[in-house]
């Protein structure tokens, strides 16, 4: 067990290294530009990534009710996610223009399906290697590792920037398929069996939630904002956004690295707590945003590592919430529908606000800033944990 434990923080690891090298907030937009595709498919790569993993979550929680080995469907996810992002390699190295920005597009898609499937079992896997009361403590270690490693990515792209340009994107890249395959070879052997219901009674549709469940997708579904906001940060600010990738991107990584542990520590202790405070940090950073109108790049990242320390903690948070709330089948079927529903309200808030900003004279961010102080408050409906 200690062994398949190691196996799992460090694959973890590796797959949220991938996720952050591969980001369709820094990595991808960057990438399309320098291939020339036009500025509409730039603002649908994440919509597609954030929506394109959660939307399926239902169905696929559905399909596991009668699965009890989830790590063969986490294997094939894997499998896709590895085999999307060579496909947007292969692309961006034969094509360009329209053309490789449809295929990217395209591979998003397959990208996402992939992570649907394997974000949801993994959840099982988790629950199956580690105990109630340390399985925040995994999470952020992983976090912490892949802050590590992705740093350690990231610091080279600033201080080499003008002997890497124009390659700096492909090495992410290529980095992110590598990633994705350790994490594929150093899991591969951990296998989970969930007990399943004998009856064969339940429609699409029963989930039979309690009102935890429904609080807790309404919560969540407002705290979607410390990710929404993330991409206005690069928006308002007066720098190139080639300039700002390899600056945000280590100051995402150093923000898992010096933070994700405490968040898992802290979130075992009470996962509500946790969205409380990293909610707080991220309305900070959004007024500091509001207020500074930051003109340099240095205070700029400065911003987004507030933000990114932000929005991991509320990752954990509300992860480490749906691990210990649920057990089983259960807690697979809560995962689907809440990940789903929450795919619904990232579609929901990215139109409305596509739309508001054409009418109104002032930041989106004021918003969205409301929207994460109501957040906030609104985690007092959430009971505490058990």
């Amino acid at each position: 067990m200690l062994g398949n434990k190691r196996r799992l923080i460090i694959g973890l690891a590796f797959n949220k290294l991938a996720d952050l090298l591969a980001s369709a907030k820094t990595t991808l937009p960057a990438l399309l530009i320098s291939l020339g595709a036009p500025s509409w498919m730039v603002m649908w790569l994440v919509p597609i990534r954030e929506s394109g993993a959660l939307l399926p979550q239902a169905l696929i929680g559905v399909y596991l009710r009668k699965k009890s080995a989830r790590h063969h469907v986490w294997r094939l996810g894997m499998a896709i996610q590895i085999s999307a992002i060579c496909t947007m390699l292969a692309a961006a190295l034969v094509t360009e223009g329209s053309v490789a920005g449809l295929i990217i597009l395209a591979s998003l898609v397959f990208l996402s399906l992939g992570r649907s499937a394997s974000s949801l079992t993994v959840k099982d896997m988790e629950a199956d290697v580690s105990q109630k009361g340390e399985r925040g403590k995994l999470v952020g270690l992983a976090s912490t590792a892949s802050g590590v490693m992705t740093l350690c990515a990231a610091v080279p792209l600033v201080y080499f920037k003008e002997e890497l340009e124009g390659y700096s994107v492909f090495i992410l890249l290529a980095s992110s398929a590598l990633a994705f395959c350790i994490t594929l070879f150093l899991m591969f052997s951990i296998k989970t069996h969930v007990e399943i219901e004998k009856s064969q009674n339940k429609s699409l549709f029963n989930w039979r939630f309690d009102n935890t469940v429904y609080r807790f997708v309404f919560v969540r579904g407002l705290f979607v904002h410390s990710a929404l906001v993330a991409p206005y940060f690069m928006l308002e600010s007066s720098q190139n956004a080639q300039s700002l990738l390899p600056f945000y991107l280590a100051a995402q990584a150093l923000a898992s690295m010096l933070s994700s542990f405490l968040w898992g520590k802290i979130a075992d202790k009470s996962a509500r707590f946790t969205l409380q405070l990293s909610g707080g940090l991220a309305l900070i950073a959004c007024i500091g945003l509001l207020a500074m109108q930051p003109e340099s790049l240095w205070m700029s990242a400065g911003l987004f590592f507030i933000l990114s320390i932000a929005h991991a903690g509320v990752r954990t948070g509300r992860k480490t919430y749906s691990l210990d709330i649920k057990d089983g089948q259960d807690r697979t079927e809560l995962v689907g529908f809440s990940n789903t529903a929450i795919g619904l309200i990232l579609l929901g808030f990215g139109g409305l606000y596509a739309i508001v900003s054409s009418f109104i004279d002032f930041s989106v961010v004021y918003i969205m800033a409301a929207m994460l102080a109501v957040a906030i408050c609104t985690t007092l409906m959430l009971p505490k944990e058990k």
